[in-house]
């Protein structure tokens, strides 16, 4: 008679080590668990604004309302048309508003899921994808409003709008590879969340989203250190696609590409090396 057979299930190390193995990995569990990460979307979105009478109108309303005072106050102050300043400001106060979000919020994603990861197994990377997932839906919504009102001020529809898609998925994943990394820190240093939040108002004023850069030609130095600021090209790729209606040159898209490819490394490569730990940390 044959003894019983038995079967033991050992941790493979070598498929958690490396980037590479944890990319595949993550990959894999991606395809598993795309459809909890859209119903957490979809549930995310519906408790933002659940027993609200305009519900998610109010993605349409809230930067338009914006817009319009920025573009009132600013147009005002440097003496420009008011047509195409709200066009400018609202080309790229969309990009801004979904880096804002995603990072204030992405930065307590993990702390947030605590009871998750806790109690059910669910890879970490879930959290911090489904926050940005959140700021791309809330984006696309944000843009028809910013279509609706484009037309009304006479813009014209370019084939520039053709590589909208492109620029959205590179200004996505740049993001995502910085909430991986603020994720991960935060977990140790609590008091980041409310540090990013100062820092990215600072940083607003930084960018130029309610004045152009040629405003500021004649202080080479200050464009200098606005250019150094990454979130610049990607605000910039935004302005020349909507609010130019052109196509933008390679020399940005190659930016925003190696800026995005930098970001999602460095972010991802943090994030897979401590995720063991993690759960210690909570």
């Amino acid at each position: 008679m044959k003894p019983q057979e038995s079967y033991v299930t050992v941790f493979d190390s070598a498929e958690h080590s490396g980037l590479k193995n944890s990319l595949t990995r993550s990959y894999r569990e991606f395809i598993i668990y795309r459809y909890a990460i859209f119903n957490f979307i979809s549930s995310n979105l519906s408790a933002r604004y659940r027993r609200s009478v305009l519900g998610f109108i109010w993605s349409l309303l809230n930067p338009l309302f914006t817009m319009a005072i920025l573009s009132i106050v600013f147009s005002t102050v440097f003496r420009s048309s008011l047509t195409n300043f709200s066009i400018y400001i609202f080309s790229g106060l969309l990009p801004w508003t979904m880096v804002l979000n995603s990072l204030t919020n992405g930065a307590m994603s993990l702390v947030v899921a605590e009871s998750y990861l806790k109690k059910v197994y669910v890879p970490k990377f879930v959290f911090p994808m489904v926050i940005v997932g959140v700021e791309v839906v809330n984006f696309l919504l944000s843009l028809i409003s910013l279509f609706f009102v484009a037309l009304l001020l006479g813009a014209k529809i370019s084939w520039a709008l053709l590589t909208l898609p492109f620029a959205l998925a590179l200004t996505a994943i740049f993001i995502l590879g910085l909430v991986f990394l603020v994720s991960v820190i935060t977990v140790y240093f609590r008091d980041l969340a409310h540090i990013i939040q100062i820092g990215l108002t600072a940083l607003f004023y930084m960018t130029p989203i309610v004045y152009p850069l040629d405003l500021i030609s004649g202080s080479p130095l200050l464009a200098t250190v606005i250019k150094l600021n990454p979130i610049y090209y990607f605000v910039e790729l935004f302005h020349v696609i909507l609010y130019q209606a052109q196509v933008p040159g390679i020399f940005l898209w190659l930016t925003c590409l190696g800026l995005m490819a930098f970001s999602f490394t460095l972010g991802f490569w943090v994030f897979s090396s401590k995720e063991k730990d993690i759960i210690y940390r909570l």
